[in-house]
């Protein structure tokens, strides 16, 4: 007797997700490696710290901007980075790597194209 696969037969349409997964693409930028003594944010010495990154090294990637200190960040620190690297990385997040990748996804579904499916299977 011949195992006959009905699923691969009944003409469903399938949608491929792992297409859509950034395999390494998800980089985290710890704000806690410039912080004084892990608790204050100078700027002079962020700002020169910023200017000072290879920021090519987020070409094409998604950039997740955190701290994962208990400090408190100025807002200004969050922006400082992301103009930084808006011309290199692909996607910015505020957010730890897995919250980024999990808003990826969000806008993925919001913008896939479902018309090709339609009065499909």
């Amino acid at each position: 007797m011949e195992i006959v696969n009905k699923v691969a037969q009944s003409g469903l349409l399938t949608i491929d997700l792992e297409a859509y997964f950034p395999a390494d693409k998800v980089c985290g930028f710890d704000l806690k490696s410039f912080l004084f003594r892990e608790l204050i944010l100078k700027e002079k010495d962020f700002r020169e710290a910023m200017a000072a990154i290879d920021w090519s090294a987020y070409s094409g990637k998604i950039l997740a901007i955190h701290c994962t200190a208990d400090a408190i960040i100025p807002q200004w620190a969050y922006m400082l980075v992301t103009v930084y690297a808006a011309p290199y990385a692909e996607k910015i997040y505020l957010a730890d790597p897995d919250q980024a990748l999990h808003k990826y996804y969000e806008e993925i579904v919001h913008d896939f194209d479902t018309t090709p499916y339609e009065g499909q299977r």
